[in-house]
């Protein structure tokens, strides 16, 4: 089963061209690695196949249901930000809904804030998204979600950016 099949993909920078005509496909269980010396565009090809970056010509395909991501090297956090303002600054409707919810919940006085932002998690499946969110987090061994990231390892540091790679 094909998950990702590149033809004739062409990516240059003004006059220099990094990579020219490259096709390959990847299918279900293959293992791929890229394999090139330094500055010949291995780093621009992850982008391009995140959606990170633009492409001169060629087509690039993914399998529907298909979702890319890229862990940078050195996450680029904020140190003042705590893990759970981190997580949750995705862009999603689900996310803006579950960050709603939370806020109603503390408030209970208001019936009516409550009440929307409960039909909008169900609108959005949030709850699932939730769910699923909490999943992460304990698999990647991530629980004190209040703790500020300029107090984690560099270890953590990469479990919250690889956190936030797979909750996108």
């Amino acid at each position: 089963m094909n998950y990702l099949s590149v033809e004739n993909l062409t990516k240059s920078f003004g006059t220099h061209i990094l990579f020219e005509n490259i096709s390959f496909g990847i299918d279900k269980g293959q293992k791929v690695a890229f394999i090139a010396k330094n500055g010949t565009g291995k780093s621009t090809l992850l982008k391009i196949l995140a959606g990170e970056d633009g492409y001169d010509s060629g087509n690039v395909v993914f399998r529907n249901g298909i979702r890319t991501g890229i862990l940078q090297q050195t996450p680029n956090f904020n140190d003042e930000l705590t893990i759970s303002q981190t997580i949750f600054k995705a862009d999603s409707e689900q996310v803006a809904a579950i960050l709603e919810y939370e806020k109603a919940i503390n408030n209970p006085d208001d019936n009516e804030r409550m009440q929307k932002a409960f039909e909008q998690m169900d609108v959005l499946d949030a709850w699932d998204y939730e769910v699923r969110i909490k999943q992460i987090l304990g698999q990647l061994q991530i629980h004190d979600l209040e703790q500020k990231i300029g107090e984690l390892s560099g270890g953590q540091l990469k479990r919250i950016a690889l956190a936030q790679v797979l909750i996108e």
